[in-house]
């Protein structure tokens, strides 16, 4: 079977409150937003998360894809949840081979009534006659969410045309309002925010490149010059043997490309390491061999991080296992950089970096997994007291084991409520591809396993392979 398209490695290769699924019937008409949470779906307050397996197979069809929403509470996740797939009431379309539904996620209130909305990527899905045109589906939130949805227009759709190969949230024009970035390999389609539930969106602009473009693979939001306009970061590979990151600032109107950097390709994410009030960024690329780059890392991958400012990022920091202070050592496969995310865990106002990597090898356990957590400080990425944590760290559930792809997807929000970030982990192949999550609390002094929790594909009725955690929502 294939290793995840978008997860590389080396190798050859809700339930009710009383446990069963989520009843899910019509939306509540809007009144006072109660809560302004980008990922609190259905308005209780507390935050919410969208974990994907867009390679489980539903209803007979391979690869079609579910979204599981693990509902919060407030002590954090619960296995109380929602699952959607295209054969869910409210969700549009049929389950088929390849949809990939599920592949990207991402999250806010794009109606603004107070609820936030949950979108969907299928890049596989098939469109009338374009074969892999792939669509974009918003599943709009409420009291009881989901019940209702629409789909995002194409404009001069192509066959592999891939929609919604990623998409991104944020308010890219400074209205308050949230917009939707919808991204493909050659492509970047944004529908303006204030949607209507009953529309079906086209966009208002394509964001475009004078001279060569990039074949998208990721997108991430923030704020990097300060301007309280969300900036929108989008990596990808040059085709000419390079990696890049084009930056694209919002404004009035449409948000300009202000700024491309040769570094990227794998993952990126935003946010602001050293407290400045800028955003930085931190790309990846995993397999460096494949490009015309000098690699430092031997084949085992490497993050760049460059620092945000008024008018735009600076000179790269270039992190990989064998950098001063990274616990472990370049190993050719290790995959790191995998997935990458900023976030303050500690509640300082300086966020720390998390990088997994899916592929490490903890002595004969190939392809096991972990992360490495940088604190963030005023001076930037820390690189004194390190942590790695994997599977094998005292106080996090279960054990390595080979092929678990520990670190596949990584995102930081606060689930318990105490005012500091909490580190999500997928583990997409844990227990045979069935998948798993973990959640590791914050803490002032910073992260370490005390306190976590697992939450595996059965405890969210997910049948054995269902390769859940392939992705997280933004």
């Amino acid at each position: 079977m294939p290793l995840p398209f978008r997860t590389v490695v080396a190798a050859a290769a809700v339930t009710t409150l009383t446990g069963g699924l989520l009843a899910v019937g019509p939306v509540a008409p809007a009144a006072a937003a109660p809560a302004k949470l980008a990922d609190d779906f259905n308005g209780d307050g507390h935050r919410d998360l969208a974990i994907g397996a867009p390679y489980k197979t539903v209803n007979g069809a391979e690869a079609a894809g579910e979204v599981v929403v693990a509902l919060g509470a407030a002590d954090g996740l619960t296995t109380q949840k929602v699952a959607l797939t295209q054969s869910s009431a409210g969700v549009p379309g049929t389950p088929e081979d390849s949809d990939h539904f599920g592949i990207s996620l991402a999250s806010g209130d794009l109606d603004g009534d107070g609820y936030a909305d949950l979108v969907v990527g299928a890049d596989g899905e098939d469109v009338e006659t374009y074969e892999g045109q792939g669509s974009v589906t918003i599943l709009w939130g409420g009291a009881k969410p989901f019940a209702t949805s629409t789909t995002t227009t194409v404009e001069n759709p192509q066959q592999h045309q891939a929609h919604g190969y990623d998409v991104a949230v944020g308010d890219f024009t400074g209205d308050s309002g949230a917009d939707l970035a919808v991204i493909e390999p050659g492509a970047i389609a944004v529908y303006k925010g204030g949607l209507a539930r009953d529309s079906k969106p086209t966009p208002s602009y394509n964001l475009s490149v004078s001279g060569a473009g990039l074949r998208y693979t990721e997108a991430a939001v923030g704020d990097v010059n300060g301007d309280g306009r969300d900036d929108l970061a989008v990596t990808g590979d040059a085709g000419t043997g390079r990696p890049g990151t084009d930056i694209f600032t919002g404004q009035e109107g449409t948000p300009n490309r202000i700024q491309r950097v040769s570094d990227g390709d794998t993952a990126v994410a935003l946010g602001d390491i050293n407290g400045d009030g800028f955003d930085d960024m931190a790309t990846s690329l995993t397999w460096p061999q494949f490009f015309s780059v000098d690699d430092p890392s031997g084949g085992s991958g490497y993050v760049t991080v460059r620092y945000g400012s008024r008018t735009g990022f600076g000179d790269p920091v270039v992190l990989h296992q064998n950098s001063a202070g990274v616990p472990g050592a370049n190993e050719d496969g290790d995959n790191w950089g995998a997935s990458v995310e900023i976030g303050d865990i500690t509640g300082d106002g300086k966020a720390e970096l998390v990088v997994g990597a899916n592929g490490e090898q903890f002595g004969d356990l190939d392809n096991a997994g972990d992360v490495t957590v940088f604190r963030g400080s005023a001076s930037g990425v820390s690189q004194s007291a390190v942590v790695r944590i994997s599977q094998d760290t005292t106080g996090v559930p279960g054990a390595a084991e080979a092929g678990d792809l520990f670190g596949a997807q990584v995102r930081i929000a606060d689930y318990d409520n105490n005012g500091k970030g909490d580190l999500a982990v997928t583990a997409s192949f844990e227990n045979d591809r069935s998948g798993g999550l973990w959640t590791l609390p914050g803490t002032s002094s910073g992260l370490t396993g005390s306190g976590s929790k697992s939450l595996s594909s059965a405890d969210f009725g997910l049948a054995k392979g269902s390769r859940f955690g392939e992705s997280l929502h933004d």
